[in-house]
């Protein structure tokens, strides 16, 4: 027998209403979701776990020493995000908590970077994805002070090339934990004794991640290649420009085998290349590079001063 219907009884809705998964409000679990993610996801992983946490909770993590330590994680992860990634109201909810933070906190956040370093973005320019060859390809512009780099990559983020006019190195620059993350993560993509090696040198571009880094042998990183890259300070130290060109081959792999370097140093009161040189490297041990010495340097064209 069924039960009678009763007029104006109201009916209960049986549907499961969908239930938000809780933010993460651990330090310890928002680190490890931070390291869980790869390298190039960490920025919208960042993303994600901020926009799941109200002001109060990110104030309630910058009291307590490891809470201020993820704040600064997480910022120094937005950091690097990509450019079709706005993290810009994330970064500055961080920053506010990181503000009102009594502990120490290792990051940058929006509208406190010192004005002792160079303004490395106040130029980025991004060229739609093209194929070459067999391998889809993107162009990253920066201009760095008075530097401008374009870096070809691969559709996994691996630099194949790097393009760059040079004319101001930039002195007592540290390297954020960003940019060391970066270095390791390209060390481990080489073998054993490989570092985490710039195309272009940090002290000529500031912090790029890893557009601008390869698995380098360690040997070749610390001797001849900044043999090199000292040989190019010098140039602009002494009052002249340098046009680089580096190419990684072959491309579309994690460790390049070959690292071929072209440059011309343009002595800018004349427009005049007045030294140039071509250069291939093997990505191992044992390689040597016979650099313009700086006293030699006076010799090549007008300058202007230093």
């Amino acid at each position: 027998m069924f039960d009678p219907v009763r007029i104006g009884e109201p009916q209960r809705d049986l549907r499961v209403s969908p239930v938000e998964p809780p933010a993460i409000t651990s330090p310890a679990q928002i680190q490890r979701t931070l390291d869980d993610a790869a390298f190039v996801d960490r920025p919208r992983a960042a993303a994600t776990l901020v926009d799941g946490l109200d002001d109060r909770q990110l104030s309630q993590l910058g009291a307590s020493v490891e809470g201020a330590a993820v704040l600064g994680t997480l910022d120094r992860a937005l950091a690097s995000a990509p450019h079709d990634l706005d993290v810009h109201a994330q970064r500055t909810r961080l920053a506010e908590a990181m503000d009102h933070s009594v502990h120490p906190v290792d990051a940058d956040p929006v509208g406190l970077r010192s004005n002792t370093q160079p303004q490395a973005f106040f130029e980025r320019v991004v060229t739609d994805p093209v194929v070459v060859g067999d391998a889809r390809t993107t162009g990253i512009t920066e201009r760095v002070g008075d530097n401008t780099v374009t870096w070809t990559v691969d559709g996994q983020g691996r630099p194949i090339r790097a393009e760059a006019d040079l004319s101001q190195v930039f002195t007592d620059l540290e390297r954020s934990n960003a940019e060391t993350d970066a270095q390791r993560e390209a060390a481990d993509r080489g073998i054993e004794g490989d570092h985490g090696g710039h195309l272009i040198g940090h002290r000529f571009v500031t912090d790029q991640g890893l557009k601008n880094l390869f698995p380098q042998d360690g040997n070749f990183n610390v001797s001849a290649y900044k043999t090199l890259e000292n040989e190019w300070a010098d140039w602009i130290d002494s009052g002249m420009d340098v046009r680089i060109r580096i190419d990684l081959s072959p491309a579309g792999q994690d460790r390049p085998d070959r690292v071929r370097v072209s440059y011309e140093v343009v002595d800018p009161a004349s427009g005049d290349v007045v030294y140039d040189q071509r250069v291939t490297f093997r990505n191992e041990a044992g390689q040597k590079y016979e650099r313009v010495p700086l006293a030699d340097m006076a010799n090549y064209g007008t300058h202007r001063d230093p």
